[in-house]
C-alpha cells in the first residue's frame, strides 16, 4: 500500500494538465455543436430499418424480436433481441455486449452455438444496435443498463441461464447476478473489467490505457465519436464497421456510445453510487461456486495482467482459456471458435450434475 502510495501524487500532478486540456476542448466542441444543432428533436429515436440493409451480407440475418419493458411506474422504449435455437430448450445462453458494440458482435457465436442445439439470446440494451435511443446523453445510467436486463430476464422468464460478458456489458451483466443469481447457472467471462476504486491502483494505468484512449475520445467529441474510424483501430475492416455503426445513421443516435464511458470508475474517482455497485458484486462473486468459464483474448485490452487476475481470484475453481489473436473484439474476430469451447464446458458441466 505504501509502494502504491508513493505514485499518486506525481500522478496526479502530471495528469492535471491533461484532464484540463480535455475539458477546454470539450467544453469548446459542445458550444459549437450546441450552437448547429437543432434545438428540438424527439426524446427516444428509432433507427430507421433501412440502415440495417447491408446486415445479412456480413451474417447477421436473424429474426428480429423486440419488447417494451416495463418497472413500476417506469417504461422502458422499445427492446430488440435475438432469439436463436430451440424454443423448448432447458438452457439459456444470454450474451452481453459491450461498448460500442450491439448484439451483432455475437452473430458467429449465436449460429454456432444455436446448430449445436442451444437456445441463445442477444439484446441490444438501449442506446445500441436495433434498440430505441435516448438522444439526451443524461437518461443513461448504470442502473437503467441493469434495469432494463433485469426485467429482460423477468419478462421473458429465463432460467438455466449461461451469462455471457463482453467489455463494459461485464460490469452491468455480472452487477445483475449478484442480484438474481437463482436464475444464472454459469458464466462465461470474455475481455471484460470490473472496476471500483479499491483495484484501479495507478500502478495498473498501461493496463487501463485502452479505456481511457477510449473514454478521452468520447469526453472530446462526444455524440460525434467517429466510430468507424475507432472500430478500424480495432482491426475491423470498412465494411464490417458498416454493421457496427448501422445503428447510428447521425449523431443524435450516439447518446448511449458517449454515456456509456463515463459509467465504468476506470480510475480512481468516479461516481460513488457505481463504485459501491461493483463493490458490492465483486464481494457477491467471491462467493460464487458454481460453474465459470473464461475466455480472455491475451492480446487484447484485459486480457492479461490485473483484470484477468482479478477475475481469477474470484474464481479459483474456473475453467481459463486463453484465446489468442482475437482482440478487443474476440466474438468479431474468434466467434466459432469461442462457441465451441463454450459447448465443451456445457457438456462437461451437464456429464457432472
Amino acid at each position: 500500500m505504501l509502494h502504491q502510495k508513493r505514485y499518486i501524487v506525481p500522478f496526479v500532478i502530471l495528469m492535471f494538465p491533461v484532464v484540463l486540456v480535455f475539458a477546454l476542448i470539450r467544453h469548446a466542441i459542445s458550444f459549437l455543436f450546441r450552437a448547429l444543432k437543432p434545438k428540438n428533436y424527439p426524446p427516444v429515436l428509432r433507427t430507421p430499418p433501412e440502415s440495417f440493409a447491408c446486415l445479412s451480407d456480413l451474417g447477421y440475418n436473424f429474426t428480429a424480436n423486440y419488447v417494451e419493458l416495463s418497472g413500476g411506474n417506469l417504461h422502458l422504449p422499445r427492446v430488440h433481441y435475438v432469439d436463436e435455437g430451440p424454443q423448448n430448450s432447458e438452457h439459456v445462453i444470454l450474451c452481453i455486449h459491450g461498448e460500442p458494440t450491439w448484439s451483432f458482435l455475437y452473430r458467429f457465436m449465436i449460429r454456432e452455438l444455436s446448430h449445436r442445439g442451444y437456445r441463445v439470446i442477444a439484446l441490444d440494451f438501449i442506446g445500441f444496435g436495433k434498440s430505441d435511443k435516448y438522444s439526451s446523453v443524461d437518461m443513461y445510467t448504470h442502473d437503467l443498463h441493469t434495469l432494463t436486463l433485469k426485467l429482460f430476464i423477468e419478462h421473458l422468464k429465463l432460467s438455466n441461464i449461461t451469462l455471457v460478458v463482453h467489455d463494459w456489458g461485464g460490469p452491468v451483466g455480472l452487477s445483475v447476478v449478484k442480484d438474481m443469481p437463482q436464475l444464472i447457472d454459469s458464466l462465461c467471462i470474455l475481455n471484460t473489467v470490473l472496476p471500483c476504486r479499491d483495484d484501479t491502483a495507478l500502478r495498473h494505468i498501461v493496463n487501463l490505457f485502452h479505456f481511457i484512449c477510449w473514454s478521452a475520445a468520447i469526453f472530446v467529441c462526444q455524440t460525434h465519436i467517429p466510430l468507424g474510424a475507432l472500430l478500424g483501430y480495432e482491426g475491423v475492416d470498412g465494411v464490417t464497421s458498416k454493421g457496427y455503426t448501422a445503428p447510428f445513421p447521425n449523431y443524435r443516435y450516439k447518446a448511449g456510445v458517449a454515456r456509456w464511458p463515463q459509467l465504468v470508475p476506470m480510475l480512481p474517482w468516479g461516481n460513488s453510487r457505481i463504485i459501491e455497485d461493483m463493490r458490492n458484486t465483486k464481494r457477491f462473486l467471491r462467493t460464487w461456486k458454481k460453474p465459470v468459464l473464461m475466455m480472455f483474448c491475451t492480446d487484447g485490452i484485459s486480457g492479461k495482467g490485473p483484470s484477468k487476475e482479478l477475475f481469477k481470484s474470484l474464481f479459483p475453481h474456473g475453467v481459463d482459456i486463453p484465446i489468442t489473436g482475437g482482440g478487443c473484439l474476440s466474438p468479431e474476430f474468434k466467434g466459432e471458435e469461442m462457441a465451441q469451447h463454450l459447448c465443451r464446458f456445457l457438456n462437461e458441466n451437464k456429464k457432472k450434475k
